[in-house]
């Protein structure tokens, strides 16, 4: 037998290729379970595989997010990832996972890819030297969530941890306990956050 079409299918289901294409968009609104198990059997039975290319094109999607971390040996990082990878296979989505190395220009790259392979959106957790492009981004309305950082006067979507009352609270807890002299481990930071307690507080950046 030659290739599969989607009129095979139609025919073996004794629906319309319209049905049938609605069925392969999951557009089930309308249609009755006996219409779907129909199409499903014929599928299975004639072993039918969709052009995923070709319908990326017709439909302007892809059903895949770019996801791109700052670095992804960060235990952080890898959580995250893995949240995002399970939510995404729950709601028929893939995804594309690059590591950044907290380098912009690595970062830039692999924006440039994401979008040449027509992905649908992008989360990131970005680097700070990209302030221009993801400015850009915003402009041309694209798809674009930040993670657990934010690039000033970037205007976008973003999910934050909420690292100011993080501190406060491991403070305290140091404090009440009679310690006065604390440190504090993290990444190179830009801004500084006054916390309030009347603590020496030396930053090893890391």
């Amino acid at each position: 037998m030659g290739k599969v079409t989607i009129a095979d299918v139609a025919a073996l289901a004794e629906v319309s290729k319209s049905t049938v294409s609605q069925y392969m968009n999951e557009r089930f609104h309308y249609m009755s379970h006996e219409t779907k198990k129909k199409i499903e059997r014929a599928i299975d039975e004639l072993e039918y595989s969709p052009n995923g290319v070709a319908r990326s094109l017709r439909q302007k999607k892809t059903r895949t997010i770019g996801v791109i971390v700052a670095n992804i040996l960060h235990e952080f990082s890898t959580g995250i990832v893995r949240a995002i990878e399970d939510t995404c296979h729950a709601n028929n989505f893939h995804v594309i996972v690059c590591n950044a190395d907290d380098q912009p220009e690595k970062e830039k790259h692999y924006i440039d890819m994401l979008r040449a392979k027509q992905v649908d959106g992008l989360i990131v957790l970005p680097t700070s030297d990209n302030q221009a492009l993801f400015t850009q981004l915003v402009e041309q309305h694209y798809p674009l969530v930040f993670l657990d950082r934010l690039i000033e006067d970037v205007e976008v979507n973003a999910v934050l941890s909420d690292n100011l009352e993080a501190v406060r609270l491991a403070v305290e807890e140091l404090v009440g306990k009679g310690y006065e002299k604390i440190g504090l481990i993290t990444q190179p930071i830009k801004h500084h956050i006054t916390l309030g307690w009347n603590v020496r507080m030396p930053i090893i950046k890391c």
